[in-house]
């Protein structure tokens, strides 16, 4: 292919492919049929993250999505609320730097299969008036641990 195709499907701009699409004749007109277009996904994203710019509306969405997540979802993980959520994709707020971060390191361990958004899952669920007043802790020939 001699053009570069732009690629605005994801919802992003400035996305051009070199290769790895067929443009096919169909009786509405030419579509394109994108390659391995979940590894394409990837790819975008990884280079998101890597960005040194703050993340855009529209990039926060991506990530979202691309990590199968409602706004709901994401604000509980993140520990803020659904509205703060959507200004950020809507572009009438920014993303903390914190949150930024964070939503950087829950992209890179979805694509790595990691375990950090069940921790802050987890960490989310948490009942802060349930903190224990006492821990016990007692030495064992393996080091410290919880007393039973």
């Amino acid at each position: 292919m001699d053009s570069l195709f732009s690629y605005t499907t994801c919802g992003l701009e400035g996305i051009y492919l070199r290769n790895g699409f067929d443009e096919v004749d169909t009786p509405d007109g030419v579509a394109t049929s994108i390659h391995n277009i979940e590894d394409l996904h990837r790819v975008i994203g990884l280079s998101i993250i890597c960005g040194q710019a703050i993340l855009s509306d529209r990039e926060i969405r991506f990530l979202r999505k691309e990590m199968d997540l409602s706004q709901k979802h994401l604000a509980r993980i993140l520990g803020i609320t659904e509205p703060s959520i959507r200004r950020w994709e809507s572009g009438r707020g920014k993303i903390s730097g914190p949150a930024d971060k964070m939503l950087r390191v829950l992209y890179q361990d979805s694509v790595e299969k990691g375990e950090v958004r069940e921790m802050l899952e987890h960490l989310s669920d948490l009942n802060i008036d349930a903190h224990k007043e006492r821990m016990e802790l007692e030495g064992t020939g393996n080091g410290w641990q919880a007393a039973a």
